[in-house]
């Protein structure tokens, strides 16, 4: 862009319209103008002027202000400046913005150490960083027999997938030019993947860099493991089957993957191989070979072929650990008792009777039992149902790691990892279950004792008329709420920051296109504050990813709290305790078809 032109108008403004088209400038730049002849007119008369027309130095009042505008609250770093000159070395220290860092003394001697200068005036630098003055320093002299060239140096990664240049510019010497570093990086045996338009954009501009990547290679890609293909179906989540007029029954889960002799349990398909890739020094690079799997044994299979795995009995398939097993279900025709002694089975179990005091049902699957449970220990790995009662009588427990159904609970205790399903009552019993209690079929009574619940705790009767002391807990800690808010305040806050710092950056690299006539002095100024501005905006998007990966793991649970709920389809009685979160309530009148939720630390009650 010219620096300076003459303007022949017949007035001012049209000196400056002219002046415009001409540099190619926008209307909001300055310019200063000065009247230095005339031209043409007989006698001075009709005259036309002619002006010399220059940019303005340093930025127009508007610029000023968008600048000040989008920079308020900003915290920037302080920065220093090291100049090579004719007549010494000089040092010129930035001073910091907001609650921005100053310039450390020990940043500043390590830079001059590393450019190996001599005769430093430490105390100068000392003074310098301690005045934050902006100006330049003089703080060694220049000794013409130190000059170096610029030095280049070439690391190759381990996997030799990546290399890295590190440049120290030449210090009154001559910078290396664009050939020159690439017969360096030749000389290193750097010949694949190099990115030349970088190697070509930094011969124009060297500057000091350290690891900077200047050739990547290509990845090996690697084949495809066997796969193993599995063909049952996986029935663990079920909660029930659906009936024909559209109803659930809970009792007959469909849980039992059942298969016959000669079906086809496991398939597997082979490994495929990868691709090659390349490394920067040229050498070819193998992919590791594809994983072979085998297929997995267990009780009562067999292989049909190499690739294809069989029942060969009917019954039950399950899955242990990678072994694939089929087991038929231990059944007992009647009562558990003295006849059959304890049970414990690696597989499903089915009591057609009564399970009677003092013995235990242990299996690694489901347990089934058509009848009562008395005073009798139930331990199951998958569910447990039990189409009449358990009488705990205050000294037998169930357990189950996926659900418990039962038609009615007294003086038990029962926990589930899953959901207790109820559809008659649970009396004086103490209940825990990691998602639901339901008391919501026939009766729906849930009174006395403590029953414990990850979600959702729902009956038709809570209570008694008589107020019988009964316990609810539901949901986990609603203090995460006021952590949510504050983390939430404090993204914000970050993220008005960056929004501000980038604003800026943006301001800046249109300015600095605008600017091609400044002074060296000010155009180093506004390239140094857009470089700052640039590391302040990288800082500020790694503290809000951070951040935000914090806060979306403490929402999580905070989802989790919010599901909280307590439901009561007819009628809650005094003498029952809630608690859901950390909020506690007392209902101390009778209440019909209500719910209960936890909000901002307080326990409401919504009408159903």
């Amino acid at each position: 862009m010219t620096d300076k032109i003459k303007v022949v108008a017949s007035t001012r403004e049209e000196a400056i319209k002219l002046a415009r088209e001409k540099l190619g400038v926008e209307a909001d730049i300055a310019l200063n103008i000065v009247e230095v002849g005339k031209k043409g007119g007989l006698l001075g008369i009709d005259a036309r002027k002619i002006y010399e027309v220059s940019l303005q130095e340093g930025l127009s009042q508007r610029e000023e202000d968008i600048l000040a505008m989008v920079s308020d609250g900003l915290d920037v770093d302080g920065s220093f400046a090291i100049r090579v000159a004719d007549d010494g070395i000089f040092l010129k220290i930035t001073a910091p913005e907001g609650k921005g860092d100053p310039v450390s003394y020990q940043l500043v001697k390590m830079a001059l150490e590393k450019k190996e200068f001599v005769q430093i005036d430490w105390k100068t630098v000392q003074n310098a960083i301690h005045e934050n003055s902006g100006e330049w320093v003089l703080i060694a002299p220049r000794l013409p027999e130190l000059d170096r060239d610029g030095k280049l140096k070439v690391e190759i990664s381990n996997d030799k997938l990546r290399a890295y240049i590190s440049y120290t510019p030449a210090l009154g010497g001559r910078e290396l030019t664009e050939e020159e570093i690439l017969q360096v990086l030749k000389d290193n045996q750097v010949v694949f993947g190099i990115k030349e338009e970088k190697i070509k954009k930094f011969a124009e501009k060297p500057t000091q860099i350290d690891n900077h990547l200047i050739a990547e290679g290509i990845p090996a890609v690697p084949g495809t493991d066997a796969e193993i293909i599995y063909h049952f179906e996986s029935k663990k989540d079920s909660v029930g089957t659906q009936r024909e007029d559209g109803s659930i029954d809970f009792y007959n889960l469909g849980l039992i993957t059942n298969v016959n002799a000669g079906q086809v349990l496991v398939t597997k398909k082979d490994p495929v191989p990868g691709t090659t890739g390349r490394t920067v020094t040229g050498e070819v690079i193998n992919p590791p070979e594809p994983r072979n799997k085998e297929l997995p044994g267990g009780k009562n299979v067999e292989k049909r072929d190499e690739h294809t795995l069989i029942a060969s009995i009917a019954g039950q398939v399950v899955v242990e650990g990678n072994r694939v097993s089929v087991l038929p279900v231990y059944e007992v025709n009647g009562d558990v008792d003295l006849s059959t002694g304890n049970i414990d089975f690696v597989g499903n179990v089915l009591v057609k009777g009564n399970v009677m005091e003092g013995f235990m049902i242990k299996a690694s699957g489901n347990v089934e039992i058509w009848g009562h449970v008395f005073g009798a220990n139930i331990e199951a790995g998958g569910d447990v149902v039990i189409k009449k009662g358990f009488v705990g009588r205050n000294k037998a427990h169930i357990q189950a790691r996926g659900d418990v159904h039962v038609k009615f609970i007294e003086n038990g205790l029962v926990k589930a990892e899953q959901n207790v399903i109820v559809s008659d009552a649970i009396m004086h019993s103490n209940i825990s279950a990691g998602q639901a209690i339901q008391v919501t079929m026939n009766k729906g009574l849930l009174v006395g004792g403590l029953s414990r619940a990850g979600a959702l705790i729902e009956a038709n009767i809570i209570g008694s008329y008589l107020a019988t002391s009964t316990e609810l807990k539901v949901g986990i800690d609603p203090e995460l709420k006021n952590k949510l808010k504050e983390m939430e305040e404090d993204l914000k806050k970050d993220r008005l920051n960056l929004d501000k710092t980038l604003k800026a950056i943006d301001i800046l690299e249109k300015l600095k296109k605008q600017q091609g006539s400044l002074p060296e002095e000010k155009r180093l100024m506004l390239l140094r504050l857009l470089l700052r501005l640039q590391a302040t905006a990288t800082k500020l998007q790694a503290e809000i990813d951070k951040k935000k990966m914090n806060y979306d793991e403490e929402k999580n649970k905070m989802e989790e709290t919010d599901r909280g709920r307590i439901n009561v389809y007819k009628t809650i009685y005094p003498g029952v305790k809630m608690v859901i979160g950390r909020s506690a309530y007392n209902i101390h009148n009778t209440m019909n078809r209500t719910s209960f939720i936890e909000e901002e630390g307080e326990i409401r009650q919504i009408t159903l």
